[in-house]
């Protein structure tokens, strides 16, 4: 009976670079377009009393004999408590015999696959001399995002906002020093829109953050907060200007993504969903067509991309002899 590798954060973060996490959500979406990947619907908790959240993850895919579970947390009130507002652990099994593989700090594979996600959808979608974006939200997605948009992008300006001007703020000195561009601090979320190539949201807010009005022809909209009941960071009217919609999975994204509001409302149907990513990846749907198009992509996340990002570290642990391995059932 082979042994579990438990793998610390520090371990993890060894193992996956946002290019490879890139590379694995392009294969996660593929496979999910396929239909080589099973989801349950995702299991979501409200821990009100805590300014809390949980989310469960759970699914496998074929091409890779993998299953895997992830249970992440977001509660927003650890930081005044010296702890991380964003945790997660992952547990990886074998497909064919259900036995553990690993057990991971699932934190910086969360980060990494959702910054992925934003930049694979950014890829097919955005026009492929982007240079600008947008970004609503400095915590640690807004730093994600324009990591994995820089390695695919020539990213020259950026503008960000955030709830809180100092994080904001410290969040203009980090990006500058790791990555040399030109960075600026905004009052408004619809501020970060003018002449932005990408807008990308990357918040827990549960109302329209971006107005319809500071939607520009052209621009690509990464939606990635939204990814619960009520949860909205975009006027619903935007869903009704933009040529192209993209969703990771319409199951998920019609109950807990973007889009949830505009379909309540009747300002969409289904009909106006253009593809799930992976079909445009696959050449079985087009991406963008012409520089004036608006398109959308609305992130949810799926267990497929965890599972993918998870195999690199696990393999990559493996070879590199890390982590403490226990006999889980001596």
């Amino acid at each position: 009976m082979e042994d579990v590798i438990i793998l610390t954060q520090s371990e993890v973060q060894s193992c996956l670079s946002m290019s490879e996490a890139i590379d694995a959500v392009r294969v996660a979406y593929s496979a999910f377009a396929n239909g080589r990947v099973q989801m349950p619907s995702v299991q979501h908790l409200d821990v009100h009393q805590h300014n809390g959240e949980v989310d469960i993850k759970s699914g496998f895919v074929e091409d890779f004999g993998l299953m895997g579970t992830k249970i992440a947390s977001g509660y927003y009130d650890n930081q005044k408590k010296g702890l991380p507002p964003g945790i997660a652990v992952i547990v990886l099994l074998d497909l064919e015999t259900s036995m553990p593989l690993a057990i991971m700090d699932g934190t910086h594979i969360t980060a990494y696959r959702t910054g992925a996600a934003g930049a694979v959808a950014a890829s097919v979608l955005a026009r492929k001399d982007s240079q600008k974006v947008g970004i609503v939200g400095a915590g640690t997605q807004g730093r994600m995002q324009l990591l994995a948009l820089n390695e695919v992008f020539d990213i020259q300006d950026v503008k960000i906002w955030d709830i809180d001007r100092g994080i904001a703020n410290q969040y203009k000195d980090q990006m500058t020093e790791d990555l040399s561009i030109d960075i600026n601090v905004v009052d408004t979320p619809d501020a970060v829109a003018p002449d932005a190539d990408i807008l990308v949201t990357v918040t827990p807010s549960r109302k329209a953050l971006v107005n319809v009005d500071s939607i520009q022809d052209g621009m690509h909209i990464n939606a990635i907060g939204a990814d619960g009941p009520g949860k909205q960071e975009l006027d619903p009217h935007i869903m009704t200007r933009a040529s192209k919609i993209v969703v990771d999975s319409l199951e998920q994204c019609r109950k807990i993504g973007e889009i949830q509001h505009a379909l309540i409302q009747g300002l969409i149907d289904e009909s106006n969903i253009h593809a799930e990513i992976g079909e445009i990846i696959n050449g079985n749907k087009l991406g963008r067509e012409t520089d004036d198009e608006i398109t959308l992509f609305d992130s949810t996340g799926l267990s497929a991309q965890d599972i993918a990002a998870a195999k690199i570290v696990y393999e990559a642990a493996k070879k590199k002899g890390l982590g403490k391995r226990i006999n889980l059932f001596g």
